[in-house]
């Protein structure tokens, strides 16, 4: 066989592959594991009610890991328009990625929606461990969060602490 016929092959056998992959691709999806890949259309992402250490509304889907767990997690919240999250802290970094909508964000032991910066769909943000802060979003919002876990939300008033609420 030649060059040329190799390459023909090599290339067809790609293409056969891709067709598969498009047609299983779902079911691979969900049961993403470690060593495998993980891979999200925005349109066949699970929803859940959000975690517990925020108000009611928020709604989670969480990407790769377990927040819960020690090691490295992602996740994205659906924050209704004009939710809310009152001043709080976490231990380790945390990294945002606003996907859709508008993030208002603040920094300081207490809410003042005036004193945030808006932060647009595109914007990245890496807050350091223990950095006070607090948001408000401007139409449904989805961010994206990133950090090493277990993930936590510490907040400057406790009264403020859905947990608290429950």
């Amino acid at each position: 066989m030649t060059r040329v016929g190799a390459v023909v092959v090599l290339v067809l056998s790609g293409v056969a592959s891709l067709s598969e992959l498009g047609t299983s691709l779902a079911a691979e999806q969900k049961k993403a594991a470690v060593g495998t890949w993980a891979l999200y259309v925005p349109t066949e992402i699970a929803w859940k009610a959000g975690p517990e250490s925020l108000a009611p509304g928020a709604k989670v889907a969480v990407l790769e890991g377990d927040p819960a767990k020690e090691g490295f997690f992602t996740m994205r919240l659906v924050l209704p328009d004009g939710y809310r999250v009152a001043p709080h802290w976490h231990p380790k970094v945390e990294r945002l990625t606003i996907i859709s909508g508008t993030l208002n964000l603040g920094t300081g032991d207490r809410f003042d929606a005036a004193a945030t910066k808006a932060l647009p769909a595109g914007t990245y943000s890496a807050m350091p461990p223990k950095m006070t802060h607090f948001a408000w979003t401007a139409g449904e919002t989805v961010v994206q969060l990133s950090s090493i876990g277990p993930w936590q939300v510490i907040y400057v008033d406790p009264t403020d602490d859905p947990r608290n609420k429950r």
